[in-house]
């Protein structure tokens, strides 16, 4: 079975790269097709399920039932894609039997005038009820069938699964129980997570904890927990914010220690090596006196497993003694361009 997976517009390629590390996270095998904002890929529903409900900027998982080569958008192309939809529905069995409802819906993701999406909705959905004898329900169908738009290509796909676009909504950085500005978004927070390839009961490590963002996102994925913060208050107002995800069983120890001394920290808690470092070091001061933001995400190599990640943000390119994976630049605001780095060791 094929998959299609609708990438937010948002960034250009950071989208692209978070799902490309869902892929190997979930062991995603075979070929991958992009499409602009489109992926296409071997899964089935619980891979695109879990995918999309994991993902920060994968807006959509569509199982993939019908695919074709339109070409120029015109009248008689748009014909024959309607034609060829009607053979495929005609000789070939539809995920939708005849108790479900169902709805067809276009979405567009090559701009083209050409295309009247009421009417491919309403010729589809013709095709699909002949052969099904399903009940058309627009508002809320068991079934959502989507036609997507490519520049020169259509899919026609079952809808399986969308982001909780309410979750992130519900829990920008000002709503939790403990706030402090300058944080990451919880989407970009997530993202990050995900790009550091971390799986269930890998052990995290954020040591520049702030708020606990990053620890939120990888808690909420099965992960165990460190965080650590010069400021006491920052330590604390995570373990506050931890606390009311109901992530206290996750955390392994959130205390206040300057970053420079992050291994003595690992020590003491009996640990040589975390699987993956995500953090978003505080540029522009000093995490202490005596020390270097850029010098402590050098040292942190040392505390990380081989193959785990150190996933960070900054607001110019950093070069470390590192395999430089993947580096995503986020426009933020005029004053503030976050680059996203993904080291491998």
């Amino acid at each position: 079975m094929k998959a299609g997976y609708v990438l937010s517009g948002e960034h250009k390629e950071l989208p692209y790269g978070e799902l490309k590390a869902l892929f190997e996270i979930f062991n995603c095998k075979g070929r991958v097709e992009r499409f602009d904002r489109y992926v296409v890929a071997d899964g089935d529903e619980e891979l695109i399920r879990k995918i999309v409900k994991r993902g920060g900027y994968i807006n959509e998982g569509h199982l993939c039932l019908f695919e074709y080569d339109i070409g120029e958008f015109n009248e008689d192309n748009i014909e024959n894609f309607v034609k060829e939809f009607e053979n495929f529905a005609n000789n070939n069995e539809l995920p939708i039997d005849e108790k479900d409802t169902f709805a067809v819906r276009v979405l567009k993701l090559y701009k083209t005038d050409a295309i009247n999406s009421m009417d491919i909705e309403r010729k589809i959905g013709h095709i699909i009820k002949t052969k099904t004898n399903a009940k058309v329900n627009l508002s809320k169908p068991d079934k959502l069938v989507r036609v997507v738009i490519l520049d020169g290509k259509i899919f026609v796909g079952i809808l399986i699964e969308q982001r909780d676009r309410e979750y992130f909504q519900k829990n920008r950085p000002h709503l939790r129980k403990y706030f402090h500005p300058g944080c990451i978004l919880p989407k970009l927070a997530r993202a990050m997570v995900n790009l550091a390839r971390v799986k269930e009961n890998d052990i995290v490590l954020d040591p520049f904890c702030g708020t606990g963002g990053f620890l939120i996102e990888a808690g909420l994925m099965g992960c165990r927990l460190i965080g650590s913060d010069i400021d006491w208050r920052m330590a604390s107002g995570t373990l506050i914010n931890l606390e009311s995800y109901n992530l206290t069983d996750k955390v392994i120890a959130v205390e206040k220690w300057d970053a420079k001394d992050v291994k003595k920290f690992l020590e003491k808690l009996g640990i040589d090596e975390v699987d993956a470092i995500i953090t978003d070091p505080p540029y522009g001061i000093s995490t202490s006196r005596k020390g270097d933001v850029e010098n402590y995400l050098k040292e942190f190599k040392d505390i990380l497993k081989e193959g785990g990640y150190l996933v960070f943000a900054a607001p110019r390119k950093i070069d470390i003694d590192m395999d430089l994976r993947e580096i995503y630049d986020v426009y933020v605001h005029s004053q503030l361009t976050r680059y996203i780095h993904v080291y491998r060791k």
